[in-house]
């Protein structure tokens, strides 16, 4: 287990490597410099950061300087405030911390539930109703899901006399709920369509109906046997889901004015402001690969069939 585990460390910190070179030929490649379009920026900052990142030398030595300085834990400042990328990150990532993880438990929750209740009513009303409402999701941009549950529970919830869920901001609990369903929806849907077909499989195979020829009842039988072999193919997707679920917050926040990296990244590109693009690309490249790396360790320790070199057991 112990030579399993690091060879995906290794794996990881090799990804990691590798998204740090591309996030710097990507800057390399872009048109202009850090600060075409700066007006922010006195000339003699512009000299001193020339200086510090060593913008004036070869690109091998921009490169080895730049890789320094992320290993460090500097991303640059930003070309458009004038402020460190790194604290920039550091006070906005809380908001979309938070805001993502609550996505992610109630899309968890949600896709899990959603799916195992169409599987186990396949073919009736409710596995249509589920489904639908999971071809919805992910059809539909968080985006615009926001923009409804802002003018139906919102708005409209008022005018009948309900004042509960604010249109914006991020200062109550009331206030956190809807940009956390809106965000949570696309990644529910695709957890419940991925839990109906696991759990499809695991109610048809053999030990389900050696359980049900025993006599035990139905309830029994979906939650201690059905739900934890089916949530298998759920957990090995959580990774990249949270990450995508975290990256795609940017215009949630946007919608709902929440003070996450969302605000920053999208002014970012707006006014091309290349550190802060690249340090927030990187910041959750590096994230998505943790967590992919969090959950391949875990999925070891919940199935026993896995093998450490990486495949199933017979």
């Amino acid at each position: 287990m112990a030579k399993y585990i690091l060879k995906r460390i290794v794996y990881a910190l090799a990804t990691i490597f590798l998204l740090i070179f591309v996030t710097f030929l990507m800057m390399q490649l872009l048109p202009g410099d850090p600060f075409t379009g700066d007006k922010a920026i006195s000339e003699v900052t512009k000299q001193i950061l020339m200086e510090k990142y060593g913008l004036d030398k070869s690109v091998l030595e921009q490169f080895w300087i730049y890789f320094k300085n992320v290993l460090q834990g500097d991303l640059g400042v930003s070309t458009q405030t004038g402020r460190e990328v790194t604290r920039i990150i550091s006070e906005s990532f809380p908001y979309s911390f938070e805001l993502g993880m609550r996505a992610l438990l109630i899309a968890t929750v949600g896709g899990i539930t959603l799916g195992s209740y169409a599987a186990i009513r396949r073919g009736r009303m409710g596995d249509t109703v589920a489904m639908l409402i999971s071809v919805v999701g992910v059809s539909v941009p968080s985006f615009i899901v926001a923009a409804l549950l802002q003018y139906f529970v919102a708005l409209k919830l008022r005018t009948i006399g309900i004042n509960i869920f604010p249109i914006s901001g991020w200062t109550t609990e009331f206030s956190k709920w809807l940009p956390s369903i809106a965000l949570s929806f696309g990644s529910m849907a695709t957890i419940s369509r991925l839990m109906r077909t696991s759990m499809l499989d695991v109610l048809s195979s053999d030990y389900i109906k050696t359980a049900k020829a025993k006599g035990l009842s139905e309830k029994d039988i979906v939650i201690k046997h059905a739900v934890r072999n089916a949530i298998m193919p759920v957990i090995t997707v959580l990774g990249p889901i949270a990450a995508s679920v975290l990256t795609g917050a940017f215009v949630v926040e946007k919608v709902f004015n929440i003070p996450g990296m969302g605000k920053f990244f999208i002014n970012s590109i707006t006014q091309n402001d290349y550190t802060m693009i690249a340090g927030s690309a990187l910041f959750y490249g590096a994230f998505l690969v943790f967590a992919t790396l969090i959950v391949d360790i875990l999925y070891v320790f919940i199935d026993p069939r896995v093998n450490f070199t990486g495949g199933k057991g017979d």
